[in-house]
């Protein structure tokens, strides 16, 4: 019997959200539970040991040789994810999906504070303490000048009635105060200790509808963003405070272009671990001329119009004239 995902809503989920696929400092390890916090809104991978390739499975998700890709999560796909062959099982997830429309966002070089361990009370008069378990620091971003690096934050809950240890806070189904996932940034700088060679991507041209103000050029991330030779951080963003910003939910792998006025209008480029992944050609929207056909149209209409009321007042002539005759013929006979 081929293995299947099976998807079981948490009735004690309520406010939860996964992240960008970090890794936590605890591995999961083929064949035993595992409980994870990630945050919605970016895709996720939940690998199934020994699976073959199967068909999609909802509109959601799809399978990839075995393993399940959820491809836009919300938090209320919070839940456990069971990957079974027959009785036995292969994969077991505790996924808490924290809300990314509640990412805290901290700068060290601003000055921001990262959300602080806070007290609870639960019912029947218990305490518990919610508190931010971190990954590991990604790499800086960028090498041979200013830089920064990030790293994510997911909430989670002590409680003292469960001696086994914390859980993400979506999970702990205790009626928690709400409380989101966090990405702290910091500036770094290191030498380039190998060289590295632009790939030739083509470029992708960007060019914003008619109408709207509003524009976003996508990358994978962790990912940087230069606009031409001019880099792109969360602190000159922050401090420039103009049309151009960095997305929360994805950490910084969208680049927003909002109130587009054209002055924006040039190339912008992402890099991945220093490689360029990514060029966009931003040009204004062009403005339309009137076609020619559009003006003989037009010409023909007006012509059309003319000639019809040239008519009409040659048609009421003719009935003045026609009136006009008929009437002395009456008054001699």
């Amino acid at each position: 019997m081929p293995p299947c995902f099976l998807f079981a809503l948490i009735s004690a989920v309520a406010n939860g959200d996964p992240s960008q696929g970090v890794s936590l400092p605890e591995l999961c390890l083929p064949g035993r539970p595992c409980t994870l916090a990630l945050i919605s809104d970016n895709p996720v991978t939940l690998r199934c040991p020994g699976a073959p390739h199967q068909g999609p499975l909802r509109l959601k998700t799809r399978l990839l040789r075995g393993d399940l890709r959820i491809l836009d999560p919300s938090v209320e796909d919070s839940g456990v994810y069971t990957c079974r062959r027959g009785d036995a099982m292969l994969a077991y997830y505790e996924v808490d999906f924290q809300d990314a429309g509640r990412l805290h966002i901290s700068h060290a070089s601003l000055g921001e504070a990262a959300l602080a361990n806070t007290t609870v009370e639960l019912a029947g008069g218990a305490q518990g303490q919610l508190f931010t378990a971190w990954a590991r620091w990604q790499p800086c971003d960028r090498c041979g000048g200013p830089g920064e690096r990030k790293r994510v934050g997911f909430c989670y809950a002590r409680l003292a009635s469960r001696p086994q240890g914390p859980l993400p806070c979506g999970l702990a189904g205790r009626g928690l105060p709400q409380r989101g996932p966090e990405l702290r940034v910091e500036s770094c700088e290191v030498p380039c200790d190998r060289a590295y060679t632009p790939s030739r991507d083509e470029w992708a041209c960007a060019r914003p509808t008619p109408g709207s103000a509003n524009l976003s050029l996508s990358a994978p991330s962790p990912v940087y963003w230069q606009e031409g030779p001019t880099a792109l951080t969360w602190l000159d963003l922050h401090q420039r405070n103009g049309s151009i910003g960095l997305d929360k939910a994805t950490g910084g792998g969208t680049l927003l272009l909002s109130s587009w006025n054209g002055t924006d209008a040039g190339y912008y480029q992402c890099y991945v671990g220093g490689r360029l992944v990514g060029r966009f050609l931003v040009t204004p929207p062009r403005v339309l001329a009137p076609a020619p056909e559009l003006t003989r149209a037009y010409s023909a209409i007006e012509s059309l119009v003319v000639g019809l009321a040239i008519f009409l007042i040659f048609l009421l002539f003719l009935s003045i004239l026609q009136s006009c005759r008929r009437k002395p013929g009456a008054i001699m006979a």
